[in-house]
Protein backbone atom coordinates (compact mmCIF):
# COMPACT_ATOMS: atom_id res chain seq x y z
CA UNK A 1 0.00 0.00 0.00
CA UNK A 2 1.50 3.33 -1.02
CA UNK A 3 2.39 5.68 1.76
CA UNK A 4 0.22 8.74 2.22
CA UNK A 5 3.18 10.78 3.39
CA UNK A 6 4.36 13.26 0.79
CA UNK A 7 8.01 13.18 -0.19
CA UNK A 8 10.09 16.35 -0.30
CA UNK A 9 12.56 14.81 -2.74
CA UNK A 10 13.22 17.01 -5.75
CA UNK A 11 11.39 19.97 -4.26
CA UNK A 12 13.07 23.34 -4.16
CA UNK A 13 13.99 24.58 -0.68
CA UNK A 14 11.72 27.30 0.52
CA UNK A 15 12.83 29.60 3.30
CA UNK A 16 10.85 29.58 6.53
CA UNK A 17 8.18 32.22 6.57
CA UNK A 18 6.64 33.75 9.64
CA UNK A 19 4.61 36.86 10.27
CA UNK A 20 6.50 39.59 12.09
CA UNK A 21 5.88 43.20 12.95
CA UNK A 22 8.24 45.91 11.75
CA UNK A 23 9.87 46.15 15.19
CA UNK A 24 10.39 42.41 15.42
CA UNK A 25 11.94 42.30 11.96
CA UNK A 26 14.40 45.05 12.84
CA UNK A 27 15.28 43.38 16.12
CA UNK A 28 15.89 39.97 14.58
CA UNK A 29 17.87 41.43 11.69
CA UNK A 30 20.20 43.31 14.06
CA UNK A 31 20.70 40.21 16.18
CA UNK A 32 21.58 38.03 13.22
CA UNK A 33 24.02 40.45 11.64
CA UNK A 34 26.69 39.67 14.24
CA UNK A 35 26.67 36.01 13.23
CA UNK A 36 26.80 36.34 9.45
CA UNK A 37 26.92 38.85 6.68
CA UNK A 38 24.60 36.70 4.65
CA UNK A 39 21.43 38.16 6.06
CA UNK A 40 19.03 39.23 3.40
CA UNK A 41 15.77 40.53 4.68
CA UNK A 42 13.29 40.60 1.93
CA UNK A 43 10.22 42.62 2.72
CA UNK A 44 7.19 42.21 0.64
CA UNK A 45 3.58 42.99 0.98
CA UNK A 46 1.25 40.24 0.04
CA UNK A 47 -2.41 40.56 0.82
CA UNK A 48 -1.70 43.38 3.25
CA UNK A 49 0.53 41.20 5.47
CA UNK A 50 4.23 41.73 6.18
CA UNK A 51 6.56 38.79 5.86
CA UNK A 52 10.27 38.39 6.54
CA UNK A 53 12.48 35.95 4.74
CA UNK A 54 15.71 35.15 6.58
CA UNK A 55 18.37 32.75 5.37
CA UNK A 56 21.09 31.56 7.78
CA UNK A 57 24.67 30.90 6.75
CA UNK A 58 26.38 27.76 8.18
CA UNK A 59 28.71 29.92 10.29
CA UNK A 60 25.81 31.92 11.69
CA UNK A 61 23.84 28.77 12.55
CA UNK A 62 26.79 27.30 14.45
CA UNK A 63 27.25 30.45 16.45
CA UNK A 64 23.54 30.58 17.26
CA UNK A 65 23.52 26.95 18.41
CA UNK A 66 26.58 27.54 20.60
CA UNK A 67 24.93 30.54 22.21
CA UNK A 68 21.70 28.59 22.71
CA UNK A 69 23.62 25.74 24.33
CA UNK A 70 25.40 28.15 26.63
CA UNK A 71 22.11 29.72 27.70
CA UNK A 72 20.64 26.26 28.34
CA UNK A 73 23.61 25.36 30.53
CA UNK A 74 23.32 28.60 32.45
CA UNK A 75 19.60 28.10 32.91
CA UNK A 76 20.16 24.55 34.21
CA UNK A 77 22.78 25.82 36.62
CA UNK A 78 20.35 28.44 37.93
CA UNK A 79 17.68 25.76 38.37
CA UNK A 80 20.09 23.49 40.24
CA UNK A 81 21.22 26.40 42.39
CA UNK A 82 17.60 27.23 43.27
CA UNK A 83 16.91 23.59 44.06
CA UNK A 84 19.95 23.47 46.33
CA UNK A 85 18.88 26.66 48.07
CA UNK A 86 15.37 25.30 48.58
CA UNK A 87 16.77 22.05 49.95
CA UNK A 88 19.01 23.88 52.42
CA UNK A 89 16.09 26.06 53.46
CA UNK A 90 13.91 22.96 53.86
CA UNK A 91 16.52 21.26 56.01
CA UNK A 92 16.80 24.30 58.24
CA UNK A 93 13.02 24.49 58.49
CA UNK A 94 12.88 20.82 59.53
CA UNK A 95 15.38 21.49 62.28
CA UNK A 96 13.36 24.44 63.59
CA UNK A 97 9.79 23.24 63.04
CA UNK A 98 8.55 19.86 64.18
CA UNK A 99 5.67 19.66 61.69
CA UNK A 100 8.00 20.29 58.73
CA UNK A 101 10.21 17.50 60.09
CA UNK A 102 7.21 15.16 60.34
CA UNK A 103 6.08 15.85 56.79
CA UNK A 104 9.58 15.37 55.37
CA UNK A 105 9.63 11.76 56.57
CA UNK A 106 5.87 11.16 56.27
CA UNK A 107 4.64 12.82 53.07
CA UNK A 108 1.25 11.11 53.38
CA UNK A 109 0.65 12.30 56.96
CA UNK A 110 -2.68 14.16 57.03
CA UNK A 111 -1.75 17.23 59.03
CA UNK A 112 -4.41 19.73 60.04
CA UNK A 113 -4.55 22.78 62.23
CA UNK A 114 -4.66 20.59 65.33
CA UNK A 115 -1.35 18.91 64.48
CA UNK A 116 0.24 22.27 63.76
CA UNK A 117 -0.97 23.48 67.15
CA UNK A 118 0.36 20.39 68.96
CA UNK A 119 3.74 20.70 67.24
CA UNK A 120 4.01 24.34 68.26
CA UNK A 121 3.33 23.37 71.88
CA UNK A 122 5.90 20.57 71.74
CA UNK A 123 8.48 23.00 70.34
CA UNK A 124 7.91 25.33 73.30
CA UNK A 125 8.05 22.31 75.60
CA UNK A 126 11.55 21.43 74.38
CA UNK A 127 12.65 25.05 74.64
CA UNK A 128 11.45 25.14 78.27
CA UNK A 129 13.43 22.00 79.06
CA UNK A 130 16.50 23.62 77.49
CA UNK A 131 16.05 26.54 79.87
CA UNK A 132 15.47 24.28 82.88
CA UNK A 133 11.88 25.44 83.46
CA UNK A 134 10.49 21.97 84.28
CA UNK A 135 7.52 22.24 81.88
CA UNK A 136 4.35 20.20 82.42
CA UNK A 137 2.14 19.63 79.38
CA UNK A 138 -1.06 17.58 79.23
CA UNK A 139 -2.75 16.95 75.86
CA UNK A 140 -6.15 15.26 75.72
CA UNK A 141 -7.23 14.08 72.28
CA UNK A 142 -9.66 11.58 70.68
CA UNK A 143 -8.38 8.20 69.46
CA UNK A 144 -7.03 7.74 65.93
CA UNK A 145 -6.19 11.41 65.39
CA UNK A 146 -2.41 11.06 65.11
CA UNK A 147 -1.37 11.99 68.63
CA UNK A 148 0.97 9.02 69.20
CA UNK A 149 2.75 9.56 65.89
CA UNK A 150 3.59 13.09 66.94
CA UNK A 151 4.32 12.63 70.64
CA UNK A 152 5.88 9.16 70.87
CA UNK A 153 7.59 8.72 67.49
CA UNK A 154 8.43 11.99 65.76
CA UNK A 155 8.98 14.24 68.78
CA UNK A 156 11.63 12.03 70.54
CA UNK A 157 13.72 11.67 67.37
CA UNK A 158 13.48 15.41 66.69
CA UNK A 159 14.56 16.21 70.27
CA UNK A 160 17.52 13.82 70.10
CA UNK A 161 18.57 15.49 66.87
CA UNK A 162 18.98 18.74 68.78
CA UNK A 163 20.24 17.16 72.00
CA UNK A 164 21.99 13.82 71.39
CA UNK A 165 22.95 13.56 75.07
CA UNK A 166 19.40 13.88 76.42
CA UNK A 167 17.63 10.89 77.97
CA UNK A 168 13.98 10.30 77.14
CA UNK A 169 11.53 7.91 78.82
CA UNK A 170 8.58 6.77 76.71
CA UNK A 171 5.81 5.05 78.68
CA UNK A 172 2.49 3.56 77.66
CA UNK A 173 -0.16 1.23 79.11
CA UNK A 174 1.70 -1.81 77.73
CA UNK A 175 5.41 -2.44 77.40
CA UNK A 176 4.88 -3.91 73.93
CA UNK A 177 3.43 -0.63 72.67
CA UNK A 178 6.28 1.33 74.23
CA UNK A 179 8.73 -1.02 72.49
CA UNK A 180 7.07 -0.31 69.14
CA UNK A 181 7.62 3.41 69.72
CA UNK A 182 11.24 2.71 70.69
CA UNK A 183 11.92 0.77 67.50
CA UNK A 184 10.35 3.48 65.35
CA UNK A 185 12.53 6.19 66.91
CA UNK A 186 15.65 4.04 66.66
CA UNK A 187 15.07 3.32 62.96
CA UNK A 188 14.62 7.01 62.32
CA UNK A 189 18.01 7.75 63.84
CA UNK A 190 19.53 5.17 61.50
CA UNK A 191 18.03 6.83 58.42
CA UNK A 192 20.56 8.49 56.10
CA UNK A 193 18.12 11.31 55.47
CA UNK A 194 18.04 11.90 59.22
CA UNK A 195 21.85 12.14 59.27
CA UNK A 196 21.60 14.92 56.67
CA UNK A 197 19.49 16.95 59.12
CA UNK A 198 21.25 15.96 62.33
CA UNK A 199 24.77 14.72 61.54
CA UNK A 200 25.85 14.58 65.19
CA UNK A 201 23.16 12.15 66.35
CA UNK A 202 23.92 8.46 65.93
CA UNK A 203 22.75 5.27 67.62
CA UNK A 204 25.51 3.72 69.70
CA UNK A 205 26.32 0.39 67.99
CA UNK A 206 27.08 -1.14 71.40
CA UNK A 207 23.75 -0.07 72.94
CA UNK A 208 20.95 -0.48 70.42
CA UNK A 209 18.51 -2.88 72.09
CA UNK A 210 14.88 -1.79 71.58
CA UNK A 211 14.32 -2.20 75.34
CA UNK A 212 16.67 0.69 75.91
CA UNK A 213 19.21 2.12 73.47
CA UNK A 214 21.83 4.87 73.62
CA UNK A 215 23.26 7.50 71.32
CA UNK A 216 26.93 8.04 70.60
CA UNK A 217 28.55 10.06 73.38
CA UNK A 218 28.46 13.82 72.89
CA UNK A 219 29.94 16.34 75.30
CA UNK A 220 30.98 13.46 77.54
CA UNK A 221 27.43 12.06 77.87
CA UNK A 222 25.25 9.54 76.13
CA UNK A 223 21.59 10.13 75.47
CA UNK A 224 18.97 7.66 74.38
CA UNK A 225 15.44 6.37 74.84
CA UNK A 226 14.06 4.01 77.47
CA UNK A 227 10.61 2.46 76.80
CA UNK A 228 8.49 1.11 79.64
CA UNK A 229 5.00 -0.02 80.40
CA UNK A 230 3.01 1.90 82.98
CA UNK A 231 3.74 0.36 86.40
CA UNK A 232 6.99 -1.05 84.95
CA UNK A 233 10.43 -0.63 86.58
CA UNK A 234 12.48 2.50 85.89
CA UNK A 235 14.95 2.33 88.76
CA UNK A 236 18.44 3.56 88.02
CA UNK A 237 17.42 5.52 84.92
CA UNK A 238 17.02 9.24 84.37
CA UNK A 239 15.01 11.42 82.01
CA UNK A 240 15.18 14.93 80.64
CA UNK A 241 11.74 14.29 79.15
CA UNK A 242 9.13 11.87 80.51
CA UNK A 243 6.47 10.97 77.94
CA UNK A 244 3.33 9.12 79.09
CA UNK A 245 1.19 8.15 76.10
CA UNK A 246 -2.22 6.61 76.94
CA UNK A 247 -1.63 5.14 80.42
CA UNK A 248 -5.10 3.49 80.33
CA UNK A 249 -5.70 0.50 78.07
CA UNK A 250 -9.47 0.13 78.09
CA UNK A 251 -12.69 0.75 80.00
CA UNK A 252 -12.12 -2.22 82.31
CA UNK A 253 -8.88 -0.76 83.61
CA UNK A 254 -10.39 2.71 83.78
CA UNK A 255 -13.29 1.48 85.91
CA UNK A 256 -11.02 -0.36 88.33
CA UNK A 257 -10.24 1.80 91.33
CA UNK A 258 -7.35 -0.52 92.16
CA UNK A 259 -5.78 -0.04 88.72
CA UNK A 260 -6.26 3.73 88.80
CA UNK A 261 -4.65 3.92 92.22
CA UNK A 262 -1.77 1.73 91.05
CA UNK A 263 -1.11 3.94 88.00
CA UNK A 264 -1.18 7.07 90.14
CA UNK A 265 1.25 5.56 92.64
CA UNK A 266 3.59 4.45 89.83
CA UNK A 267 3.63 7.97 88.43
CA UNK A 268 4.36 9.68 91.74
CA UNK A 269 6.77 7.16 93.27
CA UNK A 270 8.56 5.70 90.22
CA UNK A 271 8.28 7.71 87.01
CA UNK A 272 8.28 11.21 88.49
CA UNK A 273 11.36 10.57 90.61
CA UNK A 274 13.42 9.79 87.47
CA UNK A 275 13.25 13.37 86.15
CA UNK A 276 16.48 15.28 85.72
CA UNK A 277 16.64 18.83 87.17
CA UNK A 278 14.55 21.06 84.93
CA UNK A 279 13.11 18.01 83.12
CA UNK A 280 9.66 18.03 81.55
CA UNK A 281 6.59 15.80 81.81
CA UNK A 282 4.38 15.24 78.76
CA UNK A 283 1.09 13.38 79.29
CA UNK A 284 -0.90 12.76 76.12
CA UNK A 285 -3.94 10.54 76.31
CA UNK A 286 -7.55 9.83 75.52
CA UNK A 287 -9.73 10.36 78.59
CA UNK A 288 -11.57 7.36 80.07
CA UNK A 289 -12.52 8.28 83.62
CA UNK A 290 -12.75 11.29 85.88
CA UNK A 291 -10.08 9.75 88.09
CA UNK A 292 -7.67 8.50 85.42
CA UNK A 293 -4.10 9.79 85.52
CA UNK A 294 -4.92 13.07 83.77
CA UNK A 295 -7.96 13.59 85.98
CA UNK A 296 -6.00 12.94 89.16
CA UNK A 297 -3.13 15.24 88.16
CA UNK A 298 -5.63 17.96 87.29
CA UNK A 299 -7.46 17.47 90.59
CA UNK A 300 -4.25 17.80 92.59
CA UNK A 301 -3.31 20.88 90.61
CA UNK A 302 -6.64 22.54 91.39
CA UNK A 303 -6.26 21.61 95.06
CA UNK A 304 -2.82 23.24 95.09
CA UNK A 305 -1.09 19.96 95.90
CA UNK A 306 0.51 19.12 92.56
CA UNK A 307 2.45 20.43 89.59
CA UNK A 308 0.87 23.09 87.42
CA UNK A 309 0.15 21.59 84.01
CA UNK A 310 -0.71 23.32 80.78
CA UNK A 311 -3.87 21.38 79.91
CA UNK A 312 -4.99 21.32 76.27
CA UNK A 313 -8.23 19.55 75.32
CA UNK A 314 -9.20 18.77 71.74
CA UNK A 315 -12.83 17.52 71.62
CA UNK A 316 -13.75 15.62 68.47
CA UNK A 317 -16.60 18.08 67.90
CA UNK A 318 -16.24 21.67 69.06
CA UNK A 319 -18.71 22.57 71.80
CA UNK A 320 -18.13 26.30 71.33
CA UNK A 321 -16.39 28.67 68.95
CA UNK A 322 -12.63 28.20 69.11
CA UNK A 323 -9.64 29.92 67.55
CA UNK A 324 -9.47 27.61 64.56
CA UNK A 325 -13.03 26.28 64.27
CA UNK A 326 -16.66 27.00 65.02
CA UNK A 327 -19.01 25.16 67.35
CA UNK A 328 -20.04 21.84 65.81
CA UNK A 329 -16.98 21.55 63.54
CA UNK A 330 -14.98 18.29 63.61
CA UNK A 331 -11.45 18.29 64.97
CA UNK A 332 -9.79 16.99 61.80
CA UNK A 333 -12.25 16.75 58.94
CA UNK A 334 -9.69 15.26 56.55
CA UNK A 335 -9.68 12.16 58.74
CA UNK A 336 -13.10 12.14 60.44
CA UNK A 337 -15.90 14.19 58.94
CA UNK A 338 -18.91 15.41 60.92
CA UNK A 339 -21.03 12.62 59.42
CA UNK A 340 -18.50 9.96 60.45
CA UNK A 341 -18.28 11.33 63.98
CA UNK A 342 -22.06 11.28 64.22
CA UNK A 343 -22.06 7.59 63.30
CA UNK A 344 -19.39 6.92 65.94
CA UNK A 345 -21.43 8.74 68.58
CA UNK A 346 -24.49 6.64 67.82
CA UNK A 347 -22.45 3.44 67.90
CA UNK A 348 -20.50 3.95 71.15
CA UNK A 349 -23.16 5.66 73.26
CA UNK A 350 -23.26 8.95 75.11
CA UNK A 351 -20.95 8.09 77.98
CA UNK A 352 -18.13 6.66 75.83
CA UNK A 353 -18.52 9.47 73.31
CA UNK A 354 -18.28 12.09 76.03
CA UNK A 355 -15.18 10.51 77.57
CA UNK A 356 -13.11 9.23 74.65
CA UNK A 357 -14.09 11.71 71.97
CA UNK A 358 -15.09 14.88 73.81
CA UNK A 359 -12.47 14.51 76.58
CA UNK A 360 -15.20 14.96 79.18
CA UNK A 361 -15.50 11.67 81.13
CA UNK A 362 -18.77 12.80 82.66
CA UNK A 363 -21.31 14.48 80.36
CA UNK A 364 -22.22 18.01 81.36
CA UNK A 365 -25.80 16.89 82.02
CA UNK A 366 -24.57 14.11 84.33
CA UNK A 367 -24.25 10.33 84.21
CA UNK A 368 -26.40 8.36 86.67
CA UNK A 369 -27.87 11.58 88.04
CA UNK A 370 -28.79 14.27 85.51
CA UNK A 371 -28.96 17.97 86.12
CA UNK A 372 -32.65 17.87 85.11
CA UNK A 373 -33.35 15.87 88.30
CA UNK A 374 -32.15 18.64 90.59
CA UNK A 375 -34.73 20.77 92.40
CA UNK A 376 -33.86 23.63 94.73
CA UNK A 377 -35.76 25.45 97.44
CA UNK A 378 -35.25 28.65 99.39
CA UNK A 379 -35.22 28.60 103.17
CA UNK A 380 -38.67 30.18 103.44
CA UNK A 381 -40.12 27.32 101.35
CA UNK A 382 -39.04 24.58 103.75
CA UNK A 383 -42.11 22.81 105.26
CA UNK A 384 -42.61 23.31 108.98
CA UNK A 385 -43.37 19.68 109.76
CA UNK A 386 -40.72 17.16 108.75
CA UNK A 387 -39.58 13.75 109.96
CA UNK A 388 -35.78 13.84 110.02
CA UNK A 389 -33.34 11.05 109.24
CA UNK A 390 -29.51 11.19 109.37
CA UNK A 391 -26.96 8.86 107.80
CA UNK A 392 -23.18 8.93 108.06
CA UNK A 393 -20.35 7.77 105.81
CA UNK A 394 -17.32 7.64 108.09
CA UNK A 395 -13.63 8.07 107.29
CA UNK A 396 -10.88 8.75 109.82
CA UNK A 397 -8.04 10.98 108.66
CA UNK A 398 -7.18 14.65 108.86
CA UNK A 399 -5.12 14.84 105.67
CA UNK A 400 -6.54 16.20 102.43
CA UNK A 401 -5.76 12.95 100.63
CA UNK A 402 -8.16 11.04 102.91
CA UNK A 403 -11.84 10.63 102.18
CA UNK A 404 -14.16 12.91 104.10
CA UNK A 405 -16.54 11.91 106.79
CA UNK A 406 -19.97 13.00 105.57
CA UNK A 407 -23.23 13.09 107.51
CA UNK A 408 -26.41 14.11 105.69
CA UNK A 409 -29.84 14.88 107.09
CA UNK A 410 -33.12 15.20 105.28
CA UNK A 411 -36.76 15.44 106.32
CA UNK A 412 -39.89 13.82 104.95
CA UNK A 413 -43.01 15.94 104.63
CA UNK A 414 -46.64 14.85 104.69
CA UNK A 415 -46.76 14.54 100.89
CA UNK A 416 -43.82 12.15 100.72
CA UNK A 417 -41.23 14.63 99.45
CA UNK A 418 -37.73 14.65 100.94
CA UNK A 419 -35.89 17.85 101.83
CA UNK A 420 -32.13 17.89 102.39
CA UNK A 421 -31.53 20.25 105.33
CA UNK A 422 -27.97 19.71 106.50
CA UNK A 423 -24.62 18.22 105.54
CA UNK A 424 -21.62 17.91 107.84
CA UNK A 425 -18.36 16.97 106.20
CA UNK A 426 -14.67 17.16 107.01
CA UNK A 427 -11.39 15.37 107.68
CA UNK A 428 -11.83 14.46 111.35
CA UNK A 429 -10.43 12.10 113.93
CA UNK A 430 -12.62 9.75 115.97
CA UNK A 431 -13.36 12.29 118.72
CA UNK A 432 -14.38 14.96 116.22
CA UNK A 433 -16.64 12.51 114.39
CA UNK A 434 -18.44 11.68 117.62
CA UNK A 435 -18.93 15.37 118.41
CA UNK A 436 -20.39 16.01 114.95
CA UNK A 437 -22.83 13.09 115.24
CA UNK A 438 -24.02 14.30 118.61
CA UNK A 439 -24.24 17.97 117.57
CA UNK A 440 -26.26 17.02 114.51
CA UNK A 441 -28.63 14.98 116.65
CA UNK A 442 -29.15 17.86 119.09
CA UNK A 443 -29.97 20.23 116.23
CA UNK A 444 -32.37 18.08 114.20
CA UNK A 445 -33.55 15.33 116.57
CA UNK A 446 -33.67 12.70 113.80
CA UNK A 447 -35.78 9.65 114.45
CA UNK A 448 -33.17 7.49 112.74
CA UNK A 449 -29.36 7.77 112.76
CA UNK A 450 -27.58 5.29 110.53
CA UNK A 451 -23.85 4.54 110.40
CA UNK A 452 -22.27 2.12 107.97
CA UNK A 453 -20.75 -0.76 109.91
CA UNK A 454 -17.07 -1.06 109.03
CA UNK A 455 -13.70 -0.80 110.74
CA UNK A 456 -14.10 2.95 111.18
CA UNK A 457 -17.50 2.59 112.82
CA UNK A 458 -16.14 -0.08 115.13
CA UNK A 459 -13.33 2.28 116.13
CA UNK A 460 -15.72 5.17 116.74
CA UNK A 461 -18.36 3.11 118.55
CA UNK A 462 -16.86 3.12 122.07
CA UNK A 463 -16.28 6.88 121.98
CA UNK A 464 -19.83 7.46 120.74
CA UNK A 465 -21.34 5.37 123.53
CA UNK A 466 -19.34 7.34 126.08
CA UNK A 467 -20.32 10.71 124.59
CA UNK A 468 -24.01 9.75 124.48
CA UNK A 469 -23.91 8.97 128.18
CA UNK A 470 -21.94 12.12 129.02
CA UNK A 471 -24.42 14.34 127.15
CA UNK A 472 -27.39 12.27 128.31
CA UNK A 473 -28.62 11.88 124.74
CA UNK A 474 -30.51 8.73 125.61
CA UNK A 475 -32.86 9.04 122.63
CA UNK A 476 -29.93 8.85 120.20
CA UNK A 477 -30.02 5.35 118.78
CA UNK A 478 -27.41 4.50 116.18
CA UNK A 479 -28.45 1.86 113.67
CA UNK A 480 -25.90 -0.25 111.86
CA UNK A 481 -25.97 -0.11 108.06
CA UNK A 482 -24.51 -3.06 106.13
CA UNK A 483 -21.13 -2.22 104.60
CA UNK A 484 -20.98 -1.65 100.86
CA UNK A 485 -19.53 -4.47 98.85
CA UNK A 486 -17.14 -3.78 96.02
CA UNK A 487 -19.02 -2.65 92.93
CA UNK A 488 -22.47 -2.31 94.57
CA UNK A 489 -22.41 1.43 95.25
CA UNK A 490 -24.32 2.06 92.04
CA UNK A 491 -26.93 -0.48 93.01
CA UNK A 492 -27.30 1.15 96.42
CA UNK A 493 -27.78 4.57 94.81
CA UNK A 494 -30.71 3.39 92.66
CA UNK A 495 -33.23 4.32 95.35
CA UNK A 496 -31.96 7.89 95.44
CA UNK A 497 -31.97 8.01 91.65
CA UNK A 498 -35.58 6.81 91.55
CA UNK A 499 -36.77 9.42 94.06
CA UNK A 500 -34.99 12.21 92.20
CA UNK A 501 -36.42 11.10 88.86
CA UNK A 502 -39.92 11.33 90.31
CA UNK A 503 -39.22 14.83 91.59
CA UNK A 504 -39.49 13.88 95.27
CA UNK A 505 -36.11 15.27 96.41
CA UNK A 506 -35.32 18.92 97.16
CA UNK A 507 -31.95 20.60 97.74
CA UNK A 508 -31.28 23.93 99.46
CA UNK A 509 -30.36 26.91 97.34
CA UNK A 510 -26.55 26.74 96.87
CA UNK A 511 -26.30 30.40 97.84
CA UNK A 512 -27.85 29.58 101.22
CA UNK A 513 -26.05 26.25 101.73
CA UNK A 514 -22.47 26.19 100.34
CA UNK A 515 -22.17 22.41 100.76
CA UNK A 516 -24.76 21.86 98.01
CA UNK A 517 -22.34 22.71 95.20
CA UNK A 518 -19.93 19.96 96.22
CA UNK A 519 -22.80 17.50 96.67
CA UNK A 520 -24.21 18.30 93.22
CA UNK A 521 -20.76 17.94 91.64
CA UNK A 522 -20.43 14.45 93.11
CA UNK A 523 -23.94 13.54 92.00
CA UNK A 524 -23.35 14.50 88.39
CA UNK A 525 -20.00 12.70 88.29
CA UNK A 526 -21.20 9.55 90.05
CA UNK A 527 -20.17 6.76 89.60
CA UNK A 528 -17.15 7.97 87.57
CA UNK A 529 -15.99 10.75 89.86
CA UNK A 530 -13.05 10.62 92.20
CA UNK A 531 -15.14 11.28 95.31
CA UNK A 532 -18.51 9.79 96.27
CA UNK A 533 -18.72 10.44 100.04
CA UNK A 534 -21.78 12.69 99.77
CA UNK A 535 -23.54 10.29 97.40
CA UNK A 536 -22.91 7.35 99.74
CA UNK A 537 -24.51 9.14 102.68
CA UNK A 538 -27.43 10.35 100.55
CA UNK A 539 -27.96 6.85 99.15
CA UNK A 540 -28.32 5.50 102.69
CA UNK A 541 -31.00 8.12 103.36
CA UNK A 542 -32.91 7.01 100.27
CA UNK A 543 -32.75 3.36 101.37
CA UNK A 544 -34.47 4.37 104.63
CA UNK A 545 -37.18 6.35 102.82
CA UNK A 546 -39.75 3.57 102.84
CA UNK A 547 -39.37 3.17 106.61
CA UNK A 548 -39.40 6.88 107.41
CA UNK A 549 -42.72 7.88 109.02
CA UNK A 550 -44.52 11.04 107.93
CA UNK A 551 -44.56 13.98 110.38
CA UNK A 552 -47.13 13.61 113.15
CA UNK A 553 -46.71 9.83 113.22
CA UNK A 554 -47.45 8.20 116.58
CA UNK A 555 -44.07 6.81 117.58
CA UNK A 556 -45.63 4.90 120.50
CA UNK A 557 -46.71 2.31 117.97
CA UNK A 558 -43.19 1.84 116.74
CA UNK A 559 -41.47 -1.21 118.29
CA UNK A 560 -39.23 -0.13 121.10
CA UNK A 561 -35.59 0.18 120.07
CA UNK A 562 -32.71 -1.06 122.14
CA UNK A 563 -31.31 1.69 124.42
CA UNK A 564 -27.84 2.10 125.84
CA UNK A 565 -29.04 0.51 129.05
CA UNK A 566 -30.15 -2.56 127.09
CA UNK A 567 -26.75 -2.69 125.43
CA UNK A 568 -25.06 -2.28 128.78
CA UNK A 569 -27.06 -5.18 130.21
CA UNK A 570 -26.09 -7.23 127.18
CA UNK A 571 -22.43 -6.39 127.72
CA UNK A 572 -22.72 -7.50 131.35
CA UNK A 573 -24.00 -10.83 130.08
CA UNK A 574 -21.01 -11.15 127.74
CA UNK A 575 -22.77 -10.11 124.56
CA UNK A 576 -21.56 -7.31 122.24
CA UNK A 577 -23.21 -3.96 121.67
CA UNK A 578 -24.19 -2.62 118.27
CA UNK A 579 -21.42 -0.07 117.75
CA UNK A 580 -18.69 -1.62 119.90
CA UNK A 581 -19.02 -5.18 118.66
Amino acid sequence: MPSSKKSNKGKKYKPHKKKFSDEEIAKRTARLRKYSGDVRPDLAKKGGEKTAQIRWSPEGRAKAEAESLQKTIEKQERIEENVARRELAQRELCRKKLLAYVLRFNPDYLAGWVHKDICARLERFMADVEQGKSPRLMIQMPPRHGKSTLASQEFPSWVLGHHPNWEIMSCSYAESLALDFSRAVRERLRDREYHVLFPKTRVDPENQNAKGWKTVKREGKKGGLLPAGVEGPLTGKGAHILIIDDPVKNATEAESETTRESVANWYSSTAYTRLAPGGGVLVIQTRWHMDDLSGRLEYKMREGRGDVFEIVRYPAVATEDEKFRKAGDPLHEARYSAAQLKMIKQAVGQRTWSALYQQNPVPDEGAMFQSSMLQYYNQDQLPEQLSFVSCWDLAIGQKEVNDKTVGMTWGKDITGDYWFVDCRRGHWDAYEIVDEICDNFVKWQPGFVGVEKDKVALAVGPYLDTEIENRELYSLHVEELPPAREGNKQHRARSLQGLMRRGRVWLPNPEEAPWVSEFVSELLQFPYGRRDDHVDAAAWLALQAADTPAPGFNYSRVPRRETWRDRLRGAMRGTKTMMSS
